[in-house]
C-alpha cells in the first residue's frame, strides 16, 4: 500500500490496516520534521510531487518489496504540502512472521524512497528565503569525496586525476553471482561514478558461501534489490543502478553502449557471446571472466590489443563452451570465484585509470589455479581471417571449430582419434592427487616452451587434460589459433585418487 497525501497522517489506521493474524513482527519508521538542518534553524517545510508518478513509482516499490520478502506486508505514506516541525513527514509499516525481514524491508523501502520518488523539499528559515535541499543525502555523508577516497587516491598511479577519471566513469556489472559480488563491492569503494548492476536472478541459499553481498534472509529476493542498497551505503559519493532483469540481444545494445567498462560476471555463455560481440562492436572495454571448481580465466577484451575469443579458435558450440567454466550449478571453490571477481575489478579500475596497455591483461588469458597458488599467462594473439580483430561483426563458420572436430572430446572417443597422444597440465603437487595412466606425458602448465615443442609434432593427435577440465581447454583452444588443429581437450577433467587410509577403511563390498 503506497499513499500520498496532503492531510496529517493517522498512523493508528495505518497500524490497523497492515495488522494481520498470521504477523509476527511490526516495524515502524516515522519520518520527522526537525527544526533545524544544516546549522540553521527551519520554521516551516514544503514538500511538492509530481503526483501521478509518484504514486506510480511508489506502489512499484511497495510491490518488489513485498515480492522480495514474500511474507511481508508493507505500507508506506509520503506529506505533500506545508508542514510544521514535529509533524510526521513519511511513514513506513512493515509486517511480517518474523522480525527480521521486517526489519530488513522497512529500512529498504525507507532508502529507495529518499532515492526514487520525486518529491521535493523545500526549507524555510527564519529572515531568509527558503531552499530547496536534497532529500537523498543524511548528515553522515557530508565528508567530501575526495576525502573518502584519499588513500587511493595517494597512489602516483591514480592521483587527483585518476579519481576524477573514476568519478566519471560508468561501468556495467553483467551478473550478481560470485563474480559479480566481490567485483561490484571494489568498484564501489573506488569511487566508480555510476554503476549499473544488471541480473534477473534470486538469492539461493546454495550460493551464499560465494556471492559476499547477500545474508541468510536475502534468500528468494531478487539479487539487484538487494544488492544495490547495500552499495550505495557503502559509497554514498556514487550513483548505483540496478536492473532486474537478464541481459539479452533486446537490451545490451542499450545497456552497452557509452560505458566505459563491461565487466562479464556470468556464468552462461549465451549472454558471454553477446556481450563480447557486442563490446567489441562498440569499441568498449571487456573484463570477462569464468571459474570451474579451483580454476579461473580472466580475459580483458578491448579493440585492437591482443585477440578476441574467436581469435582463440573459441567453438562455436554453446554445448562445448559450457562444459568447461561454466559455474552455474556446478562444484565451486568460493574463493576461488572471490579472486576472479576482485581481478576483474581491478582490472577495470586500470581501464578507467587508462594504465598503459601493458599493465592491463589485454593481450594475454590468465589462468588461476587457487588449489595450487598458481598464476600462468597465455599470450592471446590476433588471429590474421578473425572478423572482429578486422573491424567486421559477423563470425563465418571458417573462424570456428571444425563441425567434425569439436574442442572437447570424452575419454570414451579417444579411440576414435588418430595416434591420440594425451598430455597431462599438472603441477607436481597433483600429480599424486589425480588418476592418470602411467605412460602419460606430464608437463607443468607453466612450461609454455616445452608445451609448444611438443605441439609442434604433427604426428599425433594432441589431448590435453588436466584436474578440472578449465585450464585444459584454454591451452587447447590457444594452440588452435596458432595453427595447430588436431589439438584436443579431455572433457571432465581427472578423477581424483582415493586415498589410501579411505580404501583401507571402506574394504570389500562396502561402498
Amino acid at each position: 500500500m503506497f499513499a500520498l497525501t496532503e492531510q496529517p497522517i493517522d498512523a493508528a489506521a495505518w497500524r490497523a490496516r497492515l495488522q494481520r493474524p498470521e504477523a509476527g513482527a511490526l516495524v515502524v519508521f516515522e519520518g520527522w520534521v526537525r527544526n533545524h538542518h544544516g546549522g540553521r534553524a527551519v520554521t516551516q517545510l514544503e514538500y511538492e510531487a509530481f503526483v501521478e508518478m509518484a504514486q506510480s513509482e511508489g506502489s512499484n516499490l511497495v510491490a518488489e518489496v513485498e515480492q522480495a520478502f514474500p511474507d511481508t506486508r508493507i505500507a508506506c505514506v509520503h506529506r505533500c504540502g506545508d508542514l510544521a516541525p514535529g509533524e510526521v513527514a513519511v511513514w513506513i509499516g512493515a509486517t511480517s512472521a518474523h522480525r527480521d525481514d521486517a526489519f530488513r524491508a522497512a529500512r529498504l523501502v525507507i532508502e529507495e524512497v529518499k532515492r526514487r520518488l520525486p518529491v521535493w523539499k523545500k526549507e524555510h528559515h527564519p529572515g531568509q528565503a527558503p531552499v530547496w535541499v536534497n532529500c537523498t543525502l543524511e548528515p553522515g555523508v557530508a565528508q567530501p569525496a575526495e576525502e573518502f577516497s584519499e588513500r587511493q587516491t595517494a597512489l602516483p598511479e591514480v592521483g587527483e586525476a585518476g579519481r576524477q577519471r573514476l568519478a566519471q566513469a560508468s561501468v556495467l556489472v553483467v551478473g550478481l553471482g560470485g563474480l559479480g559480488c566481490p567485483a561490484a563491492m571494489y568498484l564501489a569503494g573506488a569511487g566508480v561514478g555510476r554503476l549499473t548492476l544488471a541480473d534477473g536472478g534470486t538469492v539461493e541459499r546454495s550460493n551464499l558461501h560465494r556471492q559476499i553481498l547477500f545474508e541468510a534472509g536475502d534468500v528468494g529476493a531478487a539479487k539487484v534489490l538487494r544488492a544495490a542498497p547495500a552499495l550505495r551505503a557503502r559509497n554514498p559519493h556514487i550513483v548505483v543502478e540496478g536492473l532486474a532483469a537478464d541481459v539479452t540481444g533486446a537490451n545490451a545494445r542499450a545497456l552497452v553502449a557509452g560505458r566505459t567498462v563491461v565487466l562479464d560476471c556470468t556464468d552462461n555463455f549465451t549472454t558471454r557471446l553477446l556481450l563480447h560481440d557486442l563490446c567489441l562492436e562498440l569499441g568498449v572495454p571487456l573484463v570477462q571472466a569464468a571459474v570451474h571448481r579451483w580454476e579461473g580465466v580472466l580475459n580483458v577484451f578491448r579493440r585492437g590489443e591482443g585477440g578476441c575469443l574467436y581469435c582463440t579458435g573459441l567453438p562455436a558450440r554453446a554445448r562445448e563452451l559450457e562444459a568447461t567454466g561454466n559455474c552455474s550449478g556446478a562444484p565451486v571453490f568460493g574463493p576461488a570465484v572471490g579472486v576472479l571477481g576482485v581481478l576483474q575489478a581491478a582490472e577495470a579500475v586500470k581501464v578507467v585509470l587508462q594504465r598503459p596497455a601493458g599493465e592491463i591483461a589485454a593481450r594475454h588469458t590468465m589462468l588461476v589455479d587457487t588449489l595450487t597458488t598458481e598464476i600462468t599467462r597465455l599470450e592471446r594473439p590476433v588471429r590474421a581471417d578473425c572478423p572482429y580483430c578486422r573491424g567486421r561483426v559477423e563470425v563465418p563458420a571458417a573462424v570456428t571449430d571444425d563441425a567434425n572436430a569439436p574442442l572437447l572430446v570424452e575419454p570414451s572417443d579417444l579411440g576414435r582419434l588418430r595416434a591420440p597422444q594425451l598430455v597431462l597440465l599438472v603441477t607436481a603437487e597433483e600429480r599424486s592427487e589425480f588418476v592418470h595412466p602411467a605412460s602419460t606425458q606430464t608437463l607443468d602448465p607453466a612450461d609454455t616452451v616445452a608445451l609448444n615443442r611438443l605441439a609442434g609434432d604433427a604426428g599425433a593427435t594432441l589431448v590435453l587434460a588436466c584436474p578440472f577440465g578449465l585450464r585444459s581447454a584454454a591451452v587447447a583452444r590457444g594452440l588452435r589459433a596458432a595453427g595447430r588443429r588436431e589439438v584436443f581437450a579431455l572433457a571432465g577433467g581427472l578423477p581424483r585418487a582415493r586415498p589410501a587410509a579411505s580404501a583401507e577403511r571402506n574394504p570389500g563390498n562396502n561402498p
